[in-house]
């Protein structure tokens, strides 16, 4: 009875109609906390203000849920939800199986406040809107939002305890491996695009910080102090005002949408890693 009712489409018109069709554009908005786009967010704020270690334990995190949704979601397909009262928001032909943006969306900022970043009052509730909004989008069900959550959980434990690990062995490593990490890392995930939904934004991401990590190594070597308040807002307002910009310009340049999202995200992520921290140390932005 549970498992039926886990994956029946009661909650989700419980959500639909409770709501009505009014709420569509929050709880899109809210749906995108749980992906890349918030990925690349957090991460650029992480960079420029706490440096780059802990920004890429950040992406270490996402990466591993999304290996472990792919691997999931190969194994199992579970059908998305169907039914003559449910509005579906979103076309969507993936494994309804678990929430990629639930999974993704405990994991991210459930790493951030394992790690004493954001109150965990905070996750709970960005987390909690994540899966309402895949429910009142209509995308997924209640087991399916629930498993994502268990999942990114477990993996939240699992990834505070590992990286540590990764921490002591990545300090081993050469300049050489890096450098060979990065400009690979679009060709392993080019044969993954298709698998999800953001395949070609990871794709456009890595192709970006591939380029961008290098180049800031061998020109910037940028290493944020603790700045004045001041010089922080302006570094965000900075950084964040060029990504908007990004996004808006090729809004109205480039109609194919797969295009521009790959496109945008390229060189969102060449911003991030090299663009802005140069221009942040030209600025003084950097150091007390």
């Amino acid at each position: 009875m549970l498992i039926e009712f886990l994956w029946s489409p009661e909650p989700i018109i419980f959500v639909q109609q409770l709501f009505g069709e009014s709420w569509n554009l929050f709880f899109q908005t809210l749906s995108e906390l749980g992906t890349a786009t918030a990925v690349t967010v957090v991460f650029a704020l992480t960079f420029w203000i706490s440096g780059r270690r802990f920004a890429w334990c950040l992406v270490g995190a996402v990466l591993l849920v999304t290996v472990i949704n792919v691997l999931i979601w190969s194994i199992f397909y579970v059908p998305r939800p169907y039914d003559p009262q449910i509005i579906v928001h979103e076309k969507l032909a993936l494994s309804s199986f678990p929430s990629g943006h639930t999974g993704t969306a405990t994991l991210l900022w459930g790493t951030l406040s394992a790690f004493n970043r954001i109150p965990a009052a905070v996750t709970a509730c960005i987390v909690l809107g994540v899966m309402v909004s895949r429910l009142y989008l209509g995308v997924h069900y209640l087991g399916d939002v629930l498993s994502g959550l268990a999942l990114g959980l477990i993996l939240v434990v699992v990834y505070q305890r590992l990286w540590p690990v990764l921490v002591r062995w990545f300090s081993g490593r050469t300049f050489r491996f890096f450098l060979i990490l990065s400009l690979s890392a679009p060709i392993g995930v080019f044969p993954f695009t298709s698998f999800f939904p953001e395949g070609w934004e990871v794709f456009g991401a890595a192709v970006g910080a591939g380029i961008g990590i290098p180049l800031e190594y061998w020109y910037v070597r940028y290493s944020p102090a603790k700045v004045s308040k001041r010089k922080q807002v302006l570094k965000m307002i900075i950084g964040l005002g060029v990504l908007v910009m990004l996004v808006l310009s090729f809004r109205f340049i480039i109609s194919n949408e797969l295009a521009r999202n790959t496109i945008t995200f390229c060189l969102a992520a060449l911003w991030i890693t090299f663009l802005a921290p140069a221009l942040f140390t030209r600025m003084g932005l950097s150091n007390l």
